[in-house]
């Protein structure tokens, strides 16, 4: 097993090549010649079982370890560090190649538009929407369309406008999750508004800031926010696009913000702590937020 320094060393260059401190951290709590059950990583690791189970499972996804066979109990082990930095190294190298198709994509497409009035799902590659009622027919039409799941990213500030119940799709087997930025909870608002959804089945998470904002709909269908509305206007700047690349990897910008995100139960409970009532100032009114420039234009990730 490595010493602490060199751990600290191989978890930061793990981080570099893409994957999150959980599973770099389990990931390291495995160099050893043995399988070790989930118990045992979670130890090592710090992390909570529960988690470290979902993290491991990420990394057996991702080929960096697996599961021995038999036995009552599982266990795992992980591959060699040259073997999962290779793997890290051609996943980081294929998305590279689905980034630039993406963005050659999307500038083709932009270039190829007159004007943004189209909102339906068809077979463009990249559609402008520029004003609210298209945004929220796009979000409709899309949700109708999804199989599998949908992710979305939330930027404060956003007017809770009266939502159709989602209890239907998630019935239908639809996965939903939602990372909010954790200036929701300082709203009675926005909290009754998210906790709807959460009630209806909408698994959420929050983080302190969201630096991009934008939704995917079973990895390909993407609604990208490139600026955050004015409080009141009906005026955006948003795109849709279909493009595998491009969703695949802002649902790996989703998972990387997931993977350091707090339940929005326990965000409510932090903000709801001894001398706080959780009622504070409309976050949308924030002057604070307005210094740090919150209603302009996205830039990087989280």
């Amino acid at each position: 097993m490595p010493s602490e320094p060199l751990e600290a060393d191989l978890v930061d260059r793990l981080v570099r090549y893409g994957l999150g401190q959980g599973e770099a951290r389990c990931y390291v709590a495995m160099l050893a010649p043995r399988a070790f059950k989930v118990g045992e990583v979670a130890r090592k690791a710090s992390l909570p079982r529960s988690r470290s189970y979902e993290l491991i499972r990420s990394l057996v996804r991702s080929g960096l370890c697996s599961e021995v066979a038999g036995g009552r109990v599982a266990r795992f082990r992980a591959a060699p560090p040259n073997e999962a930095i290779g793997r890290l190294e051609a996943f980081l190298a294929e998305q590279e190649r689905h980034r630039t198709a993406a963005l050659a994509t999307i500038l083709g497409g932009l270039e190829s538009r007159e004007s943004g009035a189209a909102t339906g799902v068809g077979d463009e590659p990249v559609q402008t929407l520029r004003r609210s009622d298209q945004v929220f027919g796009a979000y409709e039409r899309l949700l109708d369309v999804a199989r599998e799941e949908v992710v979305s990213a939330v930027a404060m500030p956003w007017t809770p406008v009266p939502r159709p119940s989602q209890r239907h799709r998630i019935d239908a087997g639809v996965r939903m999750r939602a990372v909010h930025e954790r200036a929701v909870c300082g709203s009675r608002a926005h909290r009754e508004f998210v906790g709807r959804f959460a009630g209806q089945g909408v698994d959420t998470r929050v983080v302190d800031r969201v630096s991009a904002q934008f939704s995917v709909f079973d990895r390909r269908l993407s609604i990208l926010h490139l600026t955050r509305p004015r409080m009141g206007s009906r005026l955006h700047e948003s795109l849709l696009i279909n493009h595998a690349g491009l969703g695949q990897t802002l649902h790996q910008a989703f998972e990387c913000l997931w993977e350091r995100a707090t339940p929005f139960d326990e965000a409510l409970r932090q903000a709801n702590g001894p001398g706080r009532t959780g009622d504070g100032p409309d976050p949308r009114a924030s002057r604070h937020r307005a210094r740090r420039g919150r209603e302009g234009r996205f830039v990087g990730r989280d």
